[in-house]
C-alpha cells in the first residue's frame, strides 16, 4: 500500500544516479531528471557502479539499513556510517504539505461517515462481514478526489478479533457482524494530496459498564497527548506515558506504540518519531515541529473485545519563553467519536476537549454533506 517504486539511488555532491527498471521511466520524465542532474541506471547495475568506486571517494550509508550484498561490494572507498539524512527532512512537512493534510481530512471524514452510515442502514437489515466493511470503506475513499489507493490493509475487528491487535478480514473466514456489540475499524487512505491514518472503536448495542469505563480511560490517555505541551528536546519515550497514566491507574496498559511517524502520499509508517514506552528509535527521536504522528493508545481484552482510538496529529511551535521553545500537538483527523462507549463521570474535565473536538468536526464537514448526512453527523457530535 505504499506509493513508491523499487529502486535505489545513489546521491553525489553533483550527480545523482537512479537504478531503476528503464521501462517504468517515460522518456519526458527522464528529460526533466536529467535536467536535475538524475540520470538513470538499469536496476541491475548497482553492483558493478558500486566496485568501480575510487579509494579516493567517500560514501555515506546507513549500516543498519544496508542490503548485506551491496555492502559486501564497497571495497575500496572510504565508508562513513550514518542515518540517512532523507528519514529525517522527509518527517518535517513543509507549508504546502500541512495545508493539504488539513484539507485530506475533510475528504477522509466524509468517506468513513457514509461508509458508518452504509453499515449502520445494512445492519437494520442483515448481518455485514467484516470484510464487506473493509471494502466499503475502500469503497467510499475511492468516491473522492485524488484517490490513490488505501494506506494498508484494513483492519476491522468484530467482538473478540477486536482484541487481535493487527487483525486482517480475509472474505473466506471473517466473522459476521451483527447488531450487538463492539467493532473496531482501524483504516486509512492515500491520496495523491496527504496520507490518512484513523481508528473508530463503535458500540453497536449498549455496551457494558467495564466497557465503557475502559474506552473513557483510552478516551482520556488520547486527549493526554493531543492536548500536551512539551519543551523541544523531548522525546517520544517521554510523552507515550500520558497516554497510558489512566489505565495504569486502573492496572491496565496495552501492548504496542502509541503513534509512529507518518508519510505525506507515502509510508503510513515513516521513522523516525512517534510514542513508544521502549529506547528504540521512535522513543529516542526529539518531536519537531512539522512532524505528523499517529496518537492511538487502546486496550484490548482478549478474547472479547478490543478498543483503539486513533487520530493523526501535526506538531507546532507555540510558545518561546526564557526557559524553552515549547511545542504543542494539532489535531487533524475529523471523525467523531462514539458517545455510547463514554461514562461522563469517568471523563471527568476532559468533556470539554470532547465537545470541542466534536464543534470543529461537524463545522469542517457539514458543509460537504446532504440533509440526511447533516444530521447523522450532528448526532454523532453532539456536546455531553
Amino acid at each position: 500500500c505504499n506509493p513508491v517504486f523499487v529502486a535505489y539511488m545513489i546521491i553525489g555532491l553533483e550527480k545523482t544516479w537512479l537504478f531503476i527498471n528503464p521501462e517504468k521511466v517515460p522518456n519526458d520524465l527522464k528529460i526533466a531528471l536529467n535536467h536535475d542532474n538524475i540520470f538513470i541506471k538499469n536496476y541491475d547495475s548497482i553492483v558493478g557502479f558500486l566496485t568501480q568506486l575510487t579509494d579516493n571517494q567517500s560514501i555515506m550509508i546507513d549500516t543498519g539499513n544496508a542490503n548485506f550484498k551491496l555492502f559486501g561490494a564497497i571495497e575500496k572507498v572510504k565508508i562513513i556510517e550514518n542515518p540517512t539524512f532523507s528519514i529525517a527532512m522527509k518527517a518535517i512537512k513543509n507549508e504546502t504539505e500541512i495545508k493539504y493534510i488539513r484539507s485530506v481530512m475533510v475528504k477522509d471524514g466524509i468517506a468513513l461517515l457514509r461508509a458508518f452510515r452504509w453499515l449502520e442502514k445494512t445492519l437494520d437489515e442483515r448481518p455485514v462481514s467484516e470484510y464487506e466493511m473493509a471494502c466499503m470503506i475502500a469503497q467510499y475513499r475511492s468516491d473522492q478526489p485524488l484517490y490513490f489507493g488505501e494506506s494498508f490493509s484494513a483492519i476491522v475487528g468484530y467482538k473478540d478479533n477486536g482484541a487481535i491487535m493487527h487483525y486482517h478480514p480475509m472474505p473466506e473466514t471473517s466473522a459476521m457482524i451483527h447488531k450487538e456489540g463492539i467493532l473496531l475499524v482501524d483504516s486509512g487512505g492515500q491520496y495523491q494530496d496527504g496520507t490518512t491514518d484513523i481508528t473508530r472503536t463503535i458500540a453497536l448495542s449498549e455496551p457494558t459498564t467495564e466497557q465503557k469505563r475502559n474506552f473513557t480511560l483510552v478516551l482520556r490517555g488520547h486527549i493526554a497527548l493531543a492536548k500536551a505541551k512539551f519543551p523541544y528536546g523531548t522525546k517520544g519515550i517521554q510523552l507515550d506515558t500520558l497516554a497510558r497514566m489512566y489505565l495504569w491507574q486502573h492496572g491496565l496498559n496495552f501492548g504496542h506504540g502509541t503513534g509512529h511517524g507518518v508519510g505525506f502520499f507515502m509510508n503510513v509508517h515513516e521513522p523516525p518519531q512517534g510514542f513508544t514506552p521502549n529506547l528504540n528509535e521512535r522513543g529516542k527521536t526529539v518531536i519537531e515541529a512539522g512532524s505528523y504522528s499517529s496518537n492511538e493508545p487502546g486496550f484490548y481484552k482478549e478474547g472479547d473485545y478490543g478498543i483503539r482510538i486513533e487520530n493523526l496529529m501535526l506538531a507546532k511551535e507555540v510558545e518561546k519563553n526564557d526557559y524553552a521553545q515549547f511545542l504543542d500537538f494539532e489535531t487533524v483527523t475529523l471523525f467523531p467519536i462514539d458517545l455510547t462507549l463514554i461514562d461522563p463521570s469517568v471523563l471527568g474535565e476532559d468533556v470539554a476537549w470532547l465537545n470541542a473536538y466534536h464543534k470543529r468536526v461537524y463545522e469542517q464537514l457539514s458543509g460537504h454533506l446532504d440533509a440526511a448526512e447533516n444530521a447523522w453527523l450532528k448526532d454523532k457530535c453532539r456536546a455531553i
